[in-house]
């Protein structure tokens, strides 16, 4: 790593805003809302390969990126986004059968005047109480977009 990219990245790790590398078999919780597709899909590769890895990643989807998980799925999450023509709904599914745990926000069904039925199989409403717990502890990753 070049000095200069070597002293920021040393910067970024001591003052938080950069996270330290996963140790194998971490607990990861990815706070997605990001509202592009590409952005969604990035995040949900990146979740797909650390899940993949042994990582636990648990997924909380929030605004617009939760709209991926509805079992009446918008047309953007179902078309291609990446050079290997995934979709991000696609990546959403894969996550979900390689272990991942996916929920929408609290807020996002009360939003849209929506039932937790109106989500496809395998996602549900998270917690307040239960996301707060996982960003407390130590042990979890956090990423966000």
């Amino acid at each position: 790593m070049k000095p200069v990219l070597k002293t920021l990245s040393t910067a970024l790790l001591a003052t938080g805003l950069m996270a330290s590398p996963a140790v194998a078999g971490q607990k990861m919780l990815m706070l997605l809302s990001a509202p592009a597709a590409e952005a969604q899909a990035f995040n949900l590769v990146l979740a797909n390969q650390l899940q993949a890895s042994g990582h636990g990643v648990h997924v909380v989807l929030c605004g617009e990126a939760g709209d991926v998980a509805l079992k009446a799925v918008p047309d953007a999450a179902t078309k291609a986004v990446t050079p290997q023509g995934m979709t991000v709904r696609s990546l959403l599914e894969g996550l979900l059968k390689k272990g991942g745990t996916v929920q929408v926000c609290a807020i996002y069904l009360p939003n849209r005047k929506l039932q937790a039925d109106a989500l496809m199989e395998g996602v549900s409403a998270a917690r307040p109480q239960d996301v707060a717990a996982m960003i407390a502890d130590p042990a979890i990753k956090i990423m966000g977009q």
